[in-house]
């Protein structure tokens, strides 16, 4: 059996959902589930969280490092979870995912044009992305074109800096 869990850290969002309820809306999951949360323990309860698995899906997909550091941090933000939200400033993200902001927006629309995440503007205010179904993914085999249509275009500097 695999251990598999998003992130040590409890979402806001998070008011004690079902365990179950909350794995099935998990991007990265396959189906070999645990049927109880992991339990810390008393020497180190903090760090005792079991490390996130990559579903196949996502690891094969052709997802460029930059594409996949974005994606990893939209999964965090949003706790997994589809209806989540992830709307922090352009500018910090790219900096937790230690990349300049140009290649975060450059990844963030190969994202969206990819199916993987969904943008909404908000005039004024950072933008809000959330995570998709895998069957709202483009074909992989599209991935090449739809990365090179996003490079060729002019990314938007609609969010707020």
């Amino acid at each position: 059996m695999h251990i598999k869990h998003m992130s040590s850290e409890k979402n806001p969002q998070d008011d004690g959902e079902d365990w179950d309820e909350l794995l099935t809306e998990k991007i990265f999951l396959g189906d070999d589930l645990p049927k109880q949360p992991p339990q810390p323990t008393d020497k180190n309860p903090k760090n005792d969280s079991p490390l996130p698995l990559v579903h196949s899906d996502l690891d094969e997909y052709g997802l460029d490092p930059y594409e996949f550091r974005l994606y990893a941090h939209v999964v965090r933000r949003t706790g997994g979870k589809l209806h989540g939200e992830c709307f922090a400033k352009l500018k910090k993200t790219a900096e937790i995912c230690h990349m300049s902001v140009r290649k975060a927006q450059y990844a963030l629309k190969t994202l969206c044009d990819a199916g993987l995440i969904l943008k909404e503007q908000r005039r004024g205010r950072t933008d809000v992305y959330r995570l998709t179904p895998k069957s709202n993914w483009k074909p992989k085999e599209e991935l090449k074109q739809i990365r090179q249509k996003a490079k060729e275009s002019k990314v938007e500097d609609s969010e707020e800096e």
